[in-house]
C-alpha cells in the first residue's frame, strides 16, 4: 500500500471539539480485532470517541479506581459479552456490573449489550433478563449496524455501507501503525489512539 501524501500518524490529534466518550468493554484478543475495528469505525462515524481500559495511564491509583473513573466519564458504555465460555473472562462481567451500578446511581450513564447470538445471555446473565442485547453475529456489518441503531448524531447517521467504507480505510492504516510501534497489535494504547485519530480525519474527508 502506498503511503505517498499520507499524513504521519504520530502527529494525529483528536478533533478540537471533543465528542462524547464511549467506554468499550470487549475481549482483548487477536480474534476480536476485526470486530473492535468495526465498532470503532461506527463510533467515529457518529461522532463518539471510544475509550478502553488499556488506554489508561498508571497515575499511581489502583487499577479499579482508574477503570471506574474512566467509566464514570463516559455517558455510554458498550459491553460485548460474545466471549462467554472458556476461558472464563471475569473482568468483562465485572465491568458491566460497575456500569449497572453507575446507571442506578446517576442518569448520566447508560449501557448497551452486544452478543453474537440472540437469547444466549438469558442463560448466562439472568439478572439482566429484559435488557436486550444487540446481535452482531461476529460480522463487521453486524457490529456497525448495532452502533448505528443505538447511537446517533444530530445531523443524522451515515448508512451502514458508508461506515463499512470507513472501516476498510481504517483497516488499511493498521499495518503501518503496528509497524511504527514495534509490531504491537491493535490492543495497544498508541496504535489504537492513532487509529481513532486517523479515523476521525478520514470520516471528515468522507463527509460522514
Amino acid at each position: 500500500m502506498s503511503t505517498k501524501n499520507r499524513p504521519t500518524p504520530s502527529k494525529r490529534r483528536l478533533p478540537g471539539i471533543t465528542p462524547e466518550q464511549v467506554f468499550l468493554n470487549v475481549p482483548y484478543s487477536p480474534s476480536y480485532e476485526r470486530t473492535l475495528l468495526a465498532l470503532t469505525a461506527a463510533l467515529v462515524a457518529v461522532g463518539r470517541v471510544p475509550r478502553l481500559t488499556f488506554q489508561l495511564p498508571d497515575g499511581g491509583q489502583g487499577r479499579l479506581q482508574r477503570i471506574f473513573a474512566l467509566l464514570r466519564s463516559c455517558r455510554v458504555s458498550i459491553h460485548d459479552l460474545s466471549a462467554v465460555g472458556l476461558p472464563v473472562r471475569f473482568n468483562m462481567p465485572f465491568e458491566l456490573g460497575l456500569a449497572c451500578a453507575l446507571k442506578e446511581q446517576t442518569a448520566r450513564h447508560d449501557f448497551m449489550l452486544l452478543d453474537r447470538r440472540a437469547h444466549r445471555l438469558d442463560r448466562h446473565l439472568s439478572d439482566l433478563k429484559g435488557v436486550d442485547a444487540k446481535i452482531h453475529h461476529g460480522t463487521v456489518r453486524g457490529a456497525i449496524c448495532a452502533i448505528l441503531e443505538s447511537l446517533d448524531k444530530p445531523e443524522g447517521n451515515p448508512t451502514a455501507t458508508e461506515v463499512v467504507k470507513l472501516y476498510r480505510r481504517m483497516r488499511r492504516y493498521l499495518p503501518l501503525l503496528k509497524k511504527r510501534h514495534g509490531n504491537r497489535g491493535l490492543f495497544s494504547a498508541r496504535v489504537y489512539g492513532e487509529l481513532v485519530a486517523l479515523g476521525f480525519e478520514t470520516a471528515r474527508a468522507m463527509r460522514l
